[in-house]
């Protein structure tokens, strides 16, 4: 299905936004809006690649964005930069983050697997040498 706006916008957002909370409430934003795109943590800022279904969505997109402050300022939205890429960017059905930290949080743990793994070698390693050292002498011992 091909938008009616014929270009993807990217919204970057500054302020204390880096959280979870704040992601999680932008990507439900995108969804109730129909909005089409990619909801990510980069640096400083939250960016967002999305393709708008109309320009009043747009606009109301980024005016509940500002909204989003909580009472405990865990998050504040300082501002909102906005850049239309001119051209158009197809996304699947929905605003959906992508996880950064979920990839870190896997590659440490396929790192910690490794070393396991080649600990665990290692140790076999060891076991198979003193199995053959432990063979030879029994083979000498019991040799007539």
């Amino acid at each position: 299905m091909v938008a009616s706006m014929a270009t993807t916008y990217e919204l970057r957002i500054y302020g204390n936004v880096e959280c979870a909370e704040f992601i999680d409430k932008v990507e439900s934003l995108g969804k109730l809006l129909d909005v089409n795109g990619v909801v990510y943590v980069y640096k400083d800022s939250v960016r967002i690649l999305a393709n708008f279904p109309n320009e009043k969505k747009r606009q109301l997109f980024k005016e509940i964005i500002k909204d989003l402050e909580d009472d405990g300022g865990l998050i504040k939205v300082e501002r909102i930069e906005e850049r239309d890429l001119n051209t158009y960017i197809e996304f699947p059905n929905g605003l959906n983050k992508i996880s950064t930290n979920e990839l870190k949080e896997i590659n440490k743990k396929l790192d910690k697997t490794i070393s396991y793994l080649e600990n665990i070698f290692n140790a076999l390693e060891k076991q198979i040498k003193v199995s053959e050292e432990i063979r030879d002498i029994l083979k000498d011992t019991f040799e007539v």
